[in-house]
């Protein structure tokens, strides 16, 4: 509470309309964040933890956004029904906030709010196609989430880890602009 207390005053101090919430939807310099980092590792797929990011509206330069600028950069190798898995960890307290809720690169996901707690994913699109769950996908995400954080270990573990890329997050995010992106969840009923 007051977290949101504080942002809406900095908002009527600065006149800054807030255009999402990175605890529970698409947010832009999120998601800007994570196809950097996409782009940095060469991935299928990004991750960025909303825990791990500063809720600001807009950025002009995206290491600013980070919460753990010094986390390094790690790809993890998951099979879509993981992937799957993860998407409805990331939606299981919607329409409430969450720290664990991911902003994603790669990937456009449609879900109910209204579903059951791990029935909620019904559309997946990785790239141009389907997500199929036989299928490996790389996911470039923070070494902390890599690891297993915010309870994501019931997904994958540190095994999971293909490499780890030199330089911290702050490195690969330095300088790049935050932009509103489209929205990549989309919700239904």
């Amino acid at each position: 509470m007051k977290k949101l207390l504080l942002l809406g005053a900095l908002a009527l101090m600065g006149g800054i309309a807030f255009a999402s919430d990175p605890e529970k939807e698409s947010h832009g310099p999120s998601q800007a964040a994570a196809d950097a980092m996409r782009e940095a590792a060469g991935t299928d797929v990004a991750f960025l933890a909303a825990a791990m990011v500063k809720p600001l509206p807009s950025v002009s330069d995206l290491s600013t956004l980070l919460v753990y600028p010094t986390d390094t950069l790690s790809v993890v190798k998951l099979s879509g029904t993981q992937l799957r898995q993860a998407l409805e960890r990331s939606v299981s307290l919607a329409p409430l906030p969450s720290s664990a809720f991911l902003q994603i690169s790669g990937l456009e996901v449609t879900y109910s709010k209204s579903a059951p707690a791990d029935r909620r994913i019904t559309d997946v699109s990785v790239g141009a196609g389907k997500l199929e769950n036989g299928k490996s996908y790389t996911v470039a995400m923070p070494t902390t989430l890599a690891r297993g954080g915010l309870g994501y270990f019931k997904v994958w573990n540190k095994d999971a880890i293909v490499k780890t890329l030199d330089g911290t997050l702050e490195s690969f995010l330095k300088g790049k602009p935050g932009r509103n992106l489209g929205d990549r969840w989309i919700t239904v009923n």
